[in-house]
């Protein structure tokens, strides 16, 4: 798959498209197939190295929080969800084709 990561801190320009090996959820987590990434303030405090402190962050690594897409696996003691559902949530490296969620909620519609 591919994703966005940074092997150093700074702009924009740090950043890199890879190829990156598919994420798979633990227990209470879920994968999404990533349709839409949020873009926050936090995504580039965290990749000009701005706010360690909250978000220790070890490089290289990936980039984003939020994203939307449709659940492809779903990790053990995960309720309420299946895959084939369109969500939304937090989790960690939203910037990528697949991403591993710890808190989501469906989607209004879907």
């Amino acid at each position: 798959m591919k994703k966005v990561s940074f092997a150093e801190f700074g702009g924009p320009d740090v950043l890199r498209l890879i190829d990156a090996e598919k994420p798979h959820p633990g227990p209470g987590r879920i994968r999404i197939a990533v349709r839409a990434a949020g873009v926050n303030p936090v995504d580039w405090r965290i990749r000009e190295g701005q706010v360690l402190g909250a978000h220790p962050t070890e490089l290289p690594a990936g980039v984003g929080i939020d994203a939307a897409g449709i659940v492809d696996e779903v990790g053990a003691g995960v309720e309420g969800v299946e895959v084939g559902d369109h969500v939304f949530g937090e989790g960690t490296d939203t910037y990528a084709e697949f991403a591993v969620l710890g808190a989501w909620a469906g989607c209004p519609g879907a």
